[in-house]
């Protein structure tokens, strides 16, 4: 429903949601200025107040951009907050979010560690919508570290209905269609035909609403360049 997505963005009159979708939007897009404008504005108002909801908020959409297209020192920089967050606080997450980061920079071995630590958690947790963000960012993490084991584990737990998005909290990140990551699963399990029709689906969804850069890296997991079967 983008179209009323944008309108709520358009009329809202509170500055924290209003920046929050904006930046949101604009990662779906793949508009890198406004999105690293949005996220210092998050990181302005964060400042201003005690609460944590907009350092929360500042903290995911900054990961999310790190992960993107975040230039080395960036990941880097974004990582030891991952790690803070998870190592220190045990929060699940911000371990989930480390598992991906690390998956997505090349550091294996801790990656590793991170996804089965975080796994162990996710198996625990009521399967709800933080759930659903948790379980897709390991599905991901073991395409990039190419384990079809690890992958086949988590699509075998994932049980959501297709044609939907997965979303980060109140609309503070889209991650895209959630046949995406059913497509990623039965590739692992070498069940191409249904690969390839979850892969289109998420395909027509993202074209719908205008995710450049997750069209992109769903073409790119079709052609199989993540997945090791």
């Amino acid at each position: 429903m983008i179209d009323e997505v944008e309108a709520r963005i358009a009329v809202t009159t509170d500055r924290l949601d209003a920046l929050t979708w904006a930046t949101m939007r604009s990662l779906l897009l793949g508009h890198r200025a406004p999105v690293a404008a949005g996220i210092e504005k998050l990181g302005e108002l964060a400042r201003t107040t005690e609460a944590r909801e907009p350092w929360e908020r500042y903290w995911i959409q900054r990961f999310w951009a790190a992960f993107e297209w975040g230039s080395h020192d960036e990941r880097l920089l974004v990582l030891e907050h991952c790690r803070e967050r998870a190592y220190r606080f045990d929060e699940l997450h911000w371990w989930a979010n480390l598992t991906l980061l690390l998956a997505a920079t090349g550091m294996h071995e801790e990656a590793f560690s991170a996804f089965d630590q975080t796994q162990r958690f996710v198996s625990r947790v009521p399967k709800d919508l933080v759930w659903l963000d948790e379980v897709t960012n390991l599905i991901e993490a073991a395409a990039l570290l190419g384990d079809p084991d690890r992958l086949a584990a988590g699509h075998r737990a994932l049980r959501w209905p297709d044609g939907r998005v997965v979303v980060v909290g109140n609309a503070i990140v889209c991650k895209g269609s959630v046949d995406r990551y059913k497509a990623l699963g039965y590739a692992a399990l070498g069940k191409q035909k249904q690969a390839d029709r979850y892969f289109r689906m998420a395909e027509t969804l993202h074209m719908e609403i205008g995710a450049g850069p997750l069209l992109a890296r769903t073409r790119q997991q079709a052609g199989g360049s993540l997945v090791t079967a």
